[in-house]
């Protein structure tokens, strides 16, 4: 399903069915001056700052071709605009994954996903957007066709368009087919999951997780009454989910062997969640990030600032619902209602010089009302200088028709 909280000020919808004809489209509206809104599922489109002028909704969807999958290679080179479903059901038939977990993944596009940097819970053990893209193509603001890295993982030559153009909110050029890498499926998945009393213990948990034997595919803390049911803990409390991927004998040692290091670090009673319910556990947290409510933030940090920010969230708003993959120091915090302090007394006030102790920034990844949101509560301290993020575009986009407003130009 398309977001339903925020609209872009779209005077025509238009659906190319070429690369040729798209980049035509742009040629003609870098002419014109016309805006452009690069769209895929639409299933992200409140993230980023609203968007400043009318214009044109450049859609993907009908770019959605499988266009070259040497099995034996682990890549598949794809259009942007397939889904991630449609692609998932593809390599699944050939016992393969691309294991980013996106939310609405019936509607989300490959193009939207790199566009917006959207990972999931096993970034940990598998990485992430950036570690999977190696080939891209992509139009620029001036309609003009440009490539970067290749259909063959050592392909290293030019510059880096595939890291550049993940995470760019379609503001650097519309990203039209990519290569990327892929992994076998796991025999077999499980997960452990156990209540956690304390911070300091949660600390300690993560901290022997990230050197454990057993190589967690995902570290997720979680707290809020919306998970209590799937993981079993009623308390008010921590609750340390756990996944383990590979063969039956490798995950039945490995929980086995994990249930015995988390008692040792004070949290006992770890247990083996049903076949069924890890899916549906698993199903919740990746849907988690795209779940309708008045705020919802992410802070990104290293692994020893995950429960330091949680603290701090919990401390803010009792009620709020945290997911936290704290292998890699993300916390994503929903808030029911937008709390006293409001969005800048929380992004920056509390939460930015927190996430900059630990090497990192907040970034709103959805708001009731984007209209509300400025550059400093929409994407926290900017790590490159601003006039860096400028340069940047106006090489790629010269009189700043893509997306214009949306993320950090100005």
């Amino acid at each position: 399903m398309t977001d339903s909280t925020y609209q872009l000020p779209i005077t025509q919808r238009l659906e190319p069915t070429t690369v040729a004809e798209l980049a035509g489209l742009v040629q003609q509206a870098h002419d014109q001056e016309i805006a452009v809104y690069p769209l895929g599922g639409q299933t992200a489109i409140h993230y980023g700052l609203a968007a400043k002028n009318d214009g044109w909704g450049m859609s993907t969807t009908k770019l959605n071709n499988i266009v070259d999958f040497p099995v034996k290679d682990l890549t598949i080179t794809v259009e942007t605009g397939i889904t991630m479903q449609t692609l998932n059901d593809a390599l699944a038939k050939e016992g393969l994954m691309l294991p980013l977990d996106v939310p609405q993944q019936s509607h989300a596009t490959l193009g939207g996903v790199i566009s917006t940097n959207t990972n999931g819970a096993r970034r940990f053990g598998f990485g992430t957007v950036r570690d999977y893209v190696i080939g891209i193509e992509a139009v620029n603001g001036k309609g003009q066709v440009f490539h970067g890295g290749g259909r063959v993982v050592k392909n290293v030559a030019g510059y880096d368009f595939c890291k550049l153009l993940t995470g760019s909110v379609g503001t650097l050029g519309i990203i039209t087919q990519t290569t990327v890498k892929l992994k076998p499926l796991p025999e077999k998945s499980v997960t452990v999951v156990v209540g956690v009393e304390h911070a300091d213990i949660a600390e300690a948990c993560v901290a022997m997780l990230l050197e454990s034997p057993t190589v967690p595919s995902a570290i997720e803390l979680l707290y809020g009454n919306a998970w209590n049911e799937l993981t079993g803990n009623f308390k008010d409390n921590l609750t340390l989910v756990v996944q383990l991927s590979g063969t039956a004998v490798e995950t039945a040692w490995g929980q086995r062997r994990l249930i015995d290091d988390l008692k040792n670090q004070g949290a006992p009673g770890a247990s083996v969640l049903s076949s069924e319910t890890h899916f549906e556990l698993w199903q919740q947290i990746q849907e988690f990030p795209a779940e309708e409510r008045e705020l919802t933030i992410q802070v990104k940090t290293v692994s020893s600032g995950a429960v330091p920010v949680i603290e701090t969230c919990r401390a803010l708003d009792p009620s709020c619902t945290i997911q936290s993959d704290a292998g890699n120091g993300v916390v994503t915090v929903g808030f029911d209602e937008i709390p006293d302090r409001g969005i800048s007394g929380i992004v920056i006030t509390e939460l930015g010089p927190l996430a900059t102790t630990y090497h990192g920034h907040v970034e709103t990844l959805r708001c009731s009302n984007p209209e509300n949101l400025t550059l400093g509560t929409m994407w926290g301290h900017l790590a490159a200088p601003e006039w860096l993020h400028n340069r940047i575009k106006e090489q790629f986009d010269p009189r700043g028709i893509l997306n214009p407003g949306r993320f950090v130009y100005q």
